[in-house]
């Protein structure tokens, strides 16, 4: 089975990476919400399960009744074993009916080892859980800066350095869905490690589209459709040089540019002027890389030591029912 899906990733690797400069898809972030066992409560106050922060072993926060109110901290002790934060707030999950527990982690730069580790652990004591966020992280090896994405009636928010445009941020500051597109090699010489900064030296360009999902209810409801947002939005690249863009007359060329740089201006617009210009920004594209970005799916990295490949929607729903995903 092993060798059938490392056979199956190798031919649609090839396929995509000659189109598209495609490199790979990554599980970036993800955070999980549960209700716990009461012997989770109990493991806390009687030193069993433990937290930690820079300074050694997190002691819980009572109540002035002795009662348990808070413990936040990270799951290792060390400070370079990765950032599994932990935080367990039953008291205030009470008031504001929400899942007391809850784990955040970066799939894609843990280890398996501590990834077995962490959930041999905790399962036994999760119930109830859910999806809070997560990120879906596409990487290509190409300059992405003249990619669009057909997203009229959010905000859109372009970051440039001196003339060159480094990111575009695509969504409501606290909507459900957010989408971002950046020189992913141009933020990690800036902010990375040596052992990252020289991974990166490797390529001539490295730019990442990342989707990002967040509220429980939405979350569940994306996963038992199929993830339709990645299908909904179109993500393309423009070509404002093409004879099918200067074949078009001045309004409808002036309306792609609004529609490109100033999305939000298309929120009062009726549905069919909105997708009559979609329609139309499409026409003008080169690649839509939404051809692909339900079959990446089935081939999304995790672990950063012993990397293993999975399916994306198999690996999520283990870890919604409490089960160790199956690993390649």
């Amino acid at each position: 089975m092993s060798n059938l899906l490392d056979s199956s990733y190798s031919k649609f690797q090839t396929e995509v990476s000659y189109k598209y400069g495609f490199v790979g898809l990554k599980l970036d972030k993800l955070s999980l919400t549960a209700d716990v066992t009461e012997s989770f409560y109990k493991d806390i106050l009687n030193g069993t399960f433990l937290l930690y922060d820079y300074f050694g072993i997190v002691e819980p926060n009572l109540t002035r009744d002795g009662e348990l109110s808070s413990y936040k901290g990270q799951f290792f002790d060390s400070n370079d074993k990765e950032n599994w934060y932990i935080e367990y707030t039953p008291i205030a999950s009470i008031k504001m009916n929400k899942r007391p527990l809850k784990i955040e982690f970066t799939p894609s730069k843990v280890s398996r080892k501590n990834f077995l580790q962490v959930f041999h652990i905790l399962f036994p004591y999760m119930k109830n859980i859910a999806i809070s966020t997560f990120h879906l992280a596409y990487d290509f090896e190409r300059d992405l800066s003249a990619l669009r994405i057909n997203w009229p009636k959010v905000m859109y928010r372009p970051i440039y350095k001196g003339m060159k445009l480094e990111t575009m941020d695509f969504g409501a500051p606290k909507g459900n869905y957010h989408l971002t597109v950046y020189d992913k090699k141009k933020e990690r010489f800036d902010t990375g490690d040596m052992t990252e900064i020289e991974i990166y030296q490797s390529y001539d360009n490295l730019w990442r589209v990342e989707y990002k999902w967040f509220n429980a209810g939405i979350i569940k409801n994306e996963l038992k459709k199929g993830l339709p947002f990645l299908a909904k939005i179109p993500v393309y690249v423009e070509n404002f040089e093409g004879l099918e863009f200067n074949s078009l007359g001045v309004n409808e060329k002036i309306y792609l540019y609004a529609l490109r740089n100033k999305p939000e201006l298309f929120a009062e617009s009726d549905k069919r002027t909105v997708a009559k210009y979609k329609k139309l920004a499409e026409s003008i594209s080169e690649v839509n890389l939404n051809v692909f970005f339900q079959n990446a799916l089935d081939y999304t990295e995790i672990f950063n030591q012993d990397p293993s490949m999975v399916n994306f929607f198999d690996f999520m729903n283990s870890m919604l029912a409490g089960n160790i995903p199956k690993l390649q």
